[in-house]
Parts: structure tokens; sequence; C-alpha cells
């Protein structure tokens, strides 16, 4: 790995466990590693193994900005995490540090109303919405339900309820409201039938690539995680179709936005011939695909952000091949769910490493650790990332994994539920 970086300070915003990729990366190309958040370090996988680790609020401006000249800190990088985007744009402009973008651009890639008003604006579809008073004066029926309620700056879908009723709505408008950093809340349609898409965009000298088009697949209702990402894979069965009906008015939307150099990540559901869009932002989404991509394209997507913090710009001559960069396999990413309960056992992680088509397994709990009920991404294990020849061997794969990993409770029962659905992959495999 290229080491002309060497010797330079880097901030991370951020301890959780997607940014040890940046922190290990970072070290491999001689950059000397500082991360901060509000936890104790046993609770920050990122504080346990970078060089220096401070327990300042990411949203402590002024800590932060006398931590980044007292340190002579070259760079601030916040690539993946929902919370940490507005607190590093405003550390980047008061410390003249390189940043994906200005305050407006990232209130449009982060604010989900104003995203959705922007979209509106430039001919790119989105789901129906209601506005907070319709909800309340219902009298009519104008109210189509279900519907979903969320804060308009969530993360990790916290702070959202499918409602089915006006009272259910009622009582979600003030969990959502609470659970926002503004109060801001978005009120949509439930589109539940349709087919949700991750999608990712780099932005390169002011020409957006789609880099990513990914299939996820979302719990049940009777698990009540029917809003949190139980897998994804990739390609997609819907990727020829987005860039031959959506593709190109995404493109025209995001260069409007006029940004430079900077990710874009973006979720939408596919229904019919349209694709309605929902959650922004002008990040990588907050898994590990990053090393599934360098792993079949040879493009490190994390060498590229951190190169950005520390320069101001992407290596020109990766354009190209980021614009012929295909996923010729299939992929997966599984993201475990466990149920409440306290874990006595876990079982089956050395089988789980050893084998070949398992690039990576991040893990959120251990041994001791107790399980409440959450409902969003607090409710999963971890993340295993896997790498076939294949959709008939990743089926196996995926199969052989539920039946090695056992996350066992006091009562000795497997706390691991909804569990992704391998037949699911049958309308991949030609």
């Amino acid at each position: 790995m290229n080491k002309d970086l060497e010797g330079k300070k880097i901030l991370i915003l951020g301890g959780a466990f997607q940014h040890l990729k940046v922190v290990n990366t970072a070290k491999q190309m001689g950059v000397i590693t500082y991360v901060t958040d509000y936890l104790e370090e046993e609770y920050s996988p990122a504080k346990q193994i970078a060089d220096y680790k401070y327990k300042y609020n990411i949203t402590d401006i002024v800590q932060l900005c006398s931590l980044c000249k007292k340190e002579k800190i070259d760079g601030i990088i916040a690539p993946y995490l929902d919370v940490v985007q507005r607190p590093y744009q405003i550390l980047c402009e008061k410390l003249g540090f390189p940043c994906f973008g200005n305050a407006e651009q990232f209130e449009i890639l982060t604010d989900k109303m104003v995203f959705k008003k922007f979209c509106e604006e430039h001919g790119v579809d989105t789901i129906p919405y209601y506005l907070e008073s319709d909800i309340i004066n219902d009298n009519n029926r104008k109210v189509e339900f279900p519907i979903i309620i969320k804060p308009c700056d969530s993360r990790g879908s916290r702070g959202q309820t499918v409602c089915y009723s006006q009272k259910e709505a009622l009582e979600a408008i003030e969990f959502a409201k609470a659970e926002s950093r503004t109060g801001k809340i978005l009120i949509e349609k439930y589109m539940a039938a349709a087919d949700d898409l991750q999608l990712v965009y780099i932005v390169i000298e002011g020409e957006p690539i789609l880099v990513r088009v990914e299939d996820r697949y979302l719990g049940d209702k009777k698990s009540c995680l029917d809003k949190l990402s139980i897998a994804s894979i990739e390609p997609s069965i819907f990727e020829e179709k987005y860039r031959k009906i959506v593709d190109n008015k995404v493109i025209s939307m995001i260069k409007k936005i006029g940004l430079n150099n900077s990710p874009v990540f973006l979720q939408g559901l596919m229904k019919e011939e349209k694709v309605y869009f929902y959650d922004p932002g002008i990040r990588l989404p907050g898994d590990e695909y990053d090393q599934i991509y360098k792993s079949v394209t040879g493009i490190d997507l994390t060498e590229i952000m951190i190169r950005f913090a520390l320069t101001g710009w992407f290596p020109i001559e990766i354009k190209e091949k980021i614009k012929s960069a295909r996923i010729d396999k299939a992929t997966a990413m599984i993201y475990t769910a466990v149920c409440p309960g306290k874990i006595k056992k876990i079982k089956g992680l050395d089988e789980i490493k050893n084998n070949p088509f398992i690039l990576n397994m991040s893990q959120m709990y251990k041994e001791g650790d107790v399980v409440s009920v959450y409902n969003d991404v607090r409710q999963r294990f971890g993340e295993i990332d896997i790498l076939c020849e294949n959709f008939r061997q990743l089926q196996s794969t995926i199969k052989w994994l539920f039946e090695t990993l056992q996350v066992i409770d006091e009562k000795d029962r497997n706390m691991i539920f909804a569990r992704f659905d391998t037949n699911i992959l049958e309308k991949y495999i030609f």
C-alpha cells in the first residue's frame, strides 16, 4: 500500500465497529489514528486499536477543535455513520479541512424531508407522504394506512414505527420526535410489497458514478424487525433495470446538489417501473461491503476516503476503474439478529472465521452480555460478509452459517431469530 501519507494524523469521529476498517487501513498507510466518542473504551471497538483515543463527544465542537489544533491533526473522517455527519461537516468547516460537502449539501443528504423536496424538484420519485396535521385531523379519512413514522434524521431504524391506525400513529409521532435530534418527523405511506434497494454513488470531480446496487431484505412483522435489514444480496436482480430507467435521473439530481468529491448513499423502493427514494446520506453505508468490493475489484474504498480526508481529492486514476468495475460473483451480508436474553455461550465462531467463503465477521455482543428489546440495529448480533462463485454456493453457505452459529442463553436456547430465508435466492439462480 502506498505510504505517501505516512506520518499524517487523522481524527476518526466515532469508535463503532464500522470504523475498525478505517483505523486498520490508515495504519497500513502509515497514518497516525485518533478516535473519539463519548463511550468507555470497552464499548468502542475502534478506540481499542487506535493509536490515540479520547472520550470527547463528537458533538463537542469546541473541545474537538482544540484537540485538532493541539495535536496538529491533518484531517477528519466520518464516512459510515449518520450520527457523525453534521459534526463532521461543522468541524471541517471551522478547521479548514477537506470535507465531502458544505452545510447546504449536508442538509439535503441528511434531512429526509429536505431530501424528499429536493427530489421532487428534480424529477426523482419519493414515497408519498403525509403531514402531522393529516394524522391529527384525519376525520375525512385522508390517510391510507399502513404508514411509517420516523425521525427526519433517524439512524439504524431508531424511532421508526409502522402504524395501522390513527391511535398508533399519534403514539408513534411522539416516539419519533423523542428519537430525533431536531424534533422533526416524516410520515410516509408504508410500501411493504415493494423491493428494497440500496445504492452507492461516488462523485469524482463532479461526476457521479454508480458503484453499488444491492437488494435489501427485511425481517417480518412477527419478529418486529420489519423495518430492519437482515440480509443484503448483490449483484441485484434489479441492477440492469435500475441503470436503464432510474440511473440517469439520479445522476442529474446529484449533479444539481453540486458535490465535487463525495460518496452518496441512497435507499429506495422499486415498484413496477419506478424507484421511490426514502433515505439519503453523504457517506458510505455502515456495513462491511468495502471488503467484498475490494476483494472482487481491487478498489479500496476505505483507502480512498482516508486519502480524501488528508488531501481533499479522490485519486483521478481510480475514476475509470470505478466506472468499469462490476461485482461478478455472488455476495451477501447477513445481519444476524438475537432475541432478548443473557448470552451464556457463543458457538461456531472459529468455524465461521475459517470458512473460505466468509470474508469478514463483526460481532456486537459477547458472552455475558444482556440483549434487550430494541427492534433496530441494536438487535443485531453481528454482520457476516460472504463471497461465493455463484448463488447456489451462496445459498448453501448461508444455510451452513445458520446451522453453525449458535448464541445460547441461560436456558440453553439459541437466541438467533429472524433468519434470512435462503429460498429467496432461487430467483437469483439462472
